[in-house]
């Protein structure tokens, strides 16, 4: 008998070779943008460890100095503010004092009212500007100002005094007794953190008080030297 050969079986063998050809042009864009993503995000790493911390750090450090040489120019400008401001109010305040019961005995006349309310009224224009400042300057500064407005005020009930008749004349001119004390008070506290600032800008203490008894409740000059510290 003759051997049977089974066509059916199939026979092992290596895998027929790709036909050689281009790559699709979707494979070829997804690498592509793969390769432009991982470089650009090199780039970013990179760029950010050499240059983006220390670009902003220098960028806060010249925006800290310049805003620590403002306030030191800010500092100095309010310093001759508050003296000249003191050598101004100093006569009105006397007077006024001489006219505040209960110790007070000499009794203003409008034309006295008139020179006192020019000379604060002055003084309130020149603390109308508010130039840009540190928090320190602003407080000592706002309190200046916030002073020689009560200072105003106390003229004011100072002039409705002398053309009120007795005994409202009386009253009144203890309630702008008042005002002027409490004008004294606020004046202390910005003296004090004008005091304190001119010190942290290295100009040493400054004394810019207003003449104030020791009834008034005005926060009193400390001992120390102007200039030190």
């Amino acid at each position: 008998m003759g051997r049977t050969t089974s066509v059916g079986r199939a026979r092992p063998g290596k895998p027929l070779p790709r036909a050689a050809g281009p790559r699709p042009p979707w494979k070829s864009a997804t690498a592509l943008v793969t390769t432009f993503a991982l470089g650009f995000a090199v780039a970013f790493v990179t760029g950010s460890w050499t240059s983006g911390p220390d670009a902003t750090e220098r960028r806060i450090a010249e925006l800290t100095q310049a805003e620590a040489q403002r306030d030191v120019e800010q500092v100095g400008t309010l310093i001759d503010l508050a003296k000249g401001g003191r050598e101004r109010l100093t006569p009105v305040l006397q007077a006024m004092a001489g006219a505040s019961p209960p110790k007070g005995t000499a009794t203003p006349t409008i034309e006295d009212v008139r020179g006192w309310r020019e000379v604060v009224s002055a003084e309130v224009q020149r603390y109308a500007e508010t130039p840009s400042a540190g928090n320190g300057v602003n407080v000592a500064r706002t309190g200046m100002r916030t002073a020689v407005e009560q200072l105003a005020a106390a003229v004011d009930g100072f002039a409705a005094a002398v053309t009120a008749p007795a005994p409202l004349a009386g009253d009144l001119l203890t309630l702008a007794g008042a005002q002027r004390a409490l004008a004294l008070r606020t004046w202390s506290v910005a003296a004090l953190q004008l005091d304190v600032i001119s010190i942290d800008a290295g100009k040493g203490h400054v004394h810019v008080y207003l003449p104030s008894g020791p009834d008034s409740g005005a926060i009193p000059a400390d001992t120390a030297p102007e200039g030190s510290g």
